[in-house]
């Protein structure tokens, strides 16, 4: 089985997530990873280790230190040290949201370029462009998509 699941590692490089009409966006395989890892430890409600998250959200080894590291640096999960030890969440399920763990992992959220912050358009008509309103209009339904509180998910299983 472990043969597979690094076999399949190589193979993945991005999750499609659909939002708004259909248009996507990719995330990275490993925010992909970081949403299972949480979403296991707030089914769990306690400690797991990082083989028995990896056995059971089929996330292979090799990427659960990068993934406990962007978690921890997030704030979103501490480390047990131990012979019992593993992870367990830092935050409560009921203020914890899919997209704190998707901004945790993606270098950015925003759907063009002209809405970073330093709001870049080669043209230079960000304060005239009329496609940039409906940028503007949808990425805040994305945020308002994945801004769902991970004790949500957990209601539905």
């Amino acid at each position: 089985m472990e043969m597979s699941i690094c076999h399949r590692e190589t193979e993945l490089s991005s999750v499609t997530i659909g939002y708004i009409g259909g248009y996507g966006m990719q995330l990275n395989v490993t925010t992909d990873y970081g949403i299972r890892v949480v979403l296991y430890l707030a089914k769990k409600n306690g400690i797991a280790s990082s083989n028995e998250i990896c056995m059971e959200m089929g996330i292979p080894c090799t990427y659960m230190h990068k993934i406990a590291r962007t978690l921890k640096n997030a704030g979103i999960l501490r480390e047990v040290r131990g012979s019992t030890g593993g992870f367990v969440l830092q935050k409560d399920p009921d203020n914890l949201s899919i997209l704190n763990i998707v901004s945790a992992f993606e270098k950015t959220m925003n759907i063009n370029r002209c809405m970073e912050e330093d709001k870049f358009c080669s043209r230079d008509a960000v304060p005239f462009c009329p496609v940039r309103d409906l940028y503007v209009e949808a990425q805040a339904e994305f945020h308002n998509k994945l801004n769902v509180k991970i004790s949500h998910f957990l209601k539905q299983s």
